[in-house]
């Protein structure tokens, strides 16, 4: 095998990986953000955590609703 054909080898299993998990990685890390801020900030960390975890939510319900369309 070729050099650069290894490179694009790689270069597209790195798009690939990106274009399936960039998202779920998205919404773990928003969600631990939101935990996190609960946990440790009381008035505006309240506030914080509950629109960071209720991003995924809302997430969910909206590619659950356009499924059934």
């Amino acid at each position: 095998m070729s050099h650069s054909h290894s490179k694009h080898h790689a270069r597209q299993r790195r798009a690939q990986f990106r274009a399936l998990w960039a998202w779920p990685i998205a919404m773990g890390v928003l969600s631990l953000f939101g935990l996190l801020a609960a946990l440790l900030y009381d008035g505006w960390g309240d506030a914080l955590s509950w629109i960071t975890l209720g991003v995924p939510v809302l997430v969910m319900c909206w590619f659950g609703w356009m499924r059934r369309r």
